[in-house]
């Protein structure tokens, strides 16, 4: 199956802003494009094959959700 991950032009512009802020985001983006390269169906369906994916930040200590202790 071929798929492709492409970040909406907002993130786009915001990473470096975000990166300076919370220094393990680029490695959490990774892992998120190795999950989904096992299961490019993840979260939620918007359209067809366009889904909204939901990003835990390893450096901020919360989970999905904002919830303390993933």
């Amino acid at each position: 199956m071929n798929y492709s991950v492409n970040p909406s032009s907002e993130l786009q512009k915001s990473f470096k802003r975000l990166f300076r802020k919370h220094k393990s985001l680029e490695k959490d983006v990774d892992i998120l494009v190795e999950s989904l390269s096992k299961n490019p169906h993840q979260g939620i369906l918007i359209k067809e094959n366009t889904y909204k994916i939901r990003l835990a930040i390893s450096s901020k200590g919360r989970g999905k959700s904002g919830v303390q202790g993933l």
